[in-house]
């Protein structure tokens, strides 16, 4: 870091520079709280924010509400920091602006420039999260981050910081949108080939099958809380198993075992296919995973293990590529039910249909064929997200260089 009596920085606390408003709810349930001219925002809003600042909130109160509750004005031009759930969203209010008891306020003095806080606030998000406090979920308290150390140089010094980081950081989400998009597109490609390829009208001898005609589908067994641990011989396979991009995840540390009395039918196999019943996150309603080789593995009631009906043309491969297909997806989708988690059950998947053949040679080559294209797109994918992660890392090694005094 520069000399600080050479260059003027000083090491100051943030209850030093700047005060610190809590935010409140006003009771849901008083009417003439709600509705008013205040805005009033919450962690949900900030993390569906694009860009840093905001002028209006989804929900509003009164001047009733905001004088009923705990909740305080943060003039425009403050930082508004979500201080839970999670720790570390960040806003600037071009409004006077209320917000509720998940976020703080950071009001800077005439000695902070308030877009220099945000990019301090913004670089400092790891240790604002080690800050904080709580068993259920991290709350950071105010005197936490009062307590938080920032540099401050002079104020020209702290707006010459802000321009050079606002003008990198345009160039750098550019670049990240055009990895994004191609991010996308490299998705869609795959999807799309799959698409045309299992198309019946394109292919002799084929239809689209009832899947109560082809397959059984079998929930797992409803394991008692009670008897799991943290390492045993049988491992529960459950929606955590299912990797974001689809198929098996080793849940590492965070799998579970089962201790108890179980029936041996619930003994899965190497190659046996398990569909995701549950909607327990975007996505996972309908997802295939081929199960890998362990002698012990169960799967518990929001998985359904698939198997053929007697004279069935089998390929494992080619029906979890069908079964991933968008209109087999989406009419998957319409048969959910529940309101906290969505979920469907064998019944209603059997009533869906596929592309198919009962030509089990055909099957198996063009699920190897789907294999190959599907592992392209994938690389293509890899190499995307990597370029992300990378402008992600180059964002924060600047931000860094920056509260360093080495940012030229």
């Amino acid at each position: 870091m520069k000399d600080a009596a050479q260059s003027g920085w000083e090491t100051k606390t943030l209850g030093e520079v700047a005060a610190i408003v809590n935010g409140g709810t006003p009771k849901s349930k008083v009417a003439e709280y709600w509705g008013g001219g205040v805005q009033w925002l919450t962690p949900k809003d900030m993390g569906q924010m694009d860009g840093r600042e905001i002028a209006a909130t989804p929900r509003t109160i009164t001047d009733a509400g905001l004088a009923g509750s705990s909740a305080r004005l943060a003039p425009a031009g403050s930082v508004i920091l979500s201080t839970r759930a999670p720790i570390g969203h960040l806003a600037m209010n071009t409004v006077p602006m209320a917000f509720n008891q998940g976020c703080r306020g950071v009001v800077p003095s005439e000695k902070l420039d308030p877009i220099y806080l945000f990019h301090f606030l913004d670089m400092s998000r790891e240790l604002l999260n080690d800050l904080g406090t709580g068993t259920t979920f991290k709350e950071l308290s105010s005197s936490n981050l009062k307590s938080v150390k920032i540099p401050l140089p002079p104020l020209e010094e702290q707006q010459r910081i802000v321009a050079v980081l606002d003008e990198t950081f345009e160039g750098l989400a550019r670049a990240r949108a055009h990895a994004e998009a191609n991010l996308q597109n490299a998705r869609e490609l795959f999807e799309n080939y799959r698409e045309d390829f299992l198309t019946p009208s394109r292919r002799q001898g084929w239809s689209y099958k009832k899947l109560d005609d082809l397959i059984t589908i079998k929930h797992g067994f409803a394991f008692k809380s009670a008897f799991f641990v943290a390492e045993g011989q049988y491992a529960v396979l459950t929606p955590g198993n299912y990797h974001e991009t689809g198929g098996f995840r080793d849940r590492g540390g965070k799998q579970r075992y089962y201790s108890g009395e179980f029936p041996s039918e619930f003994l899965l196999r190497k190659g046996d296919l398990l569909m995701a019943m549950t909607e327990q996150a975007p996505g996972l309603l309908g997802s295939c995973m081929i199960v890998p080789e362990h002698e012990g593995y169960l799967h518990n009631q929001r998985l359904g293990l698939i198997s053929p009906k007697d004279g069935v043309a089998w390929s494992t491969e080619y029906f979890s590529q069908a079964f991933n297909l968008k209109a087999f997806r989406k009419g998957l989708s319409d048969t959910c039910s529940g309101a906290t988690v969505r979920h469907t059950s064998p019944g209603r998947i059997l009533a869906e249909s596929i592309p198919y053949s009962n030509d089990k040679a055909e099957l198996e080559t063009i699920a190897i064929d789907l294999a190959e294209r599907e592992q392209d797109c994938r690389t293509l994918e890899n190499a995307y997200c990597e370029k992300l992660q990378d402008l992600d890392d180059l964002r924060q090694s600047l931000l860094q260089k920056a509260f360093a005094g080495e940012l030229t």
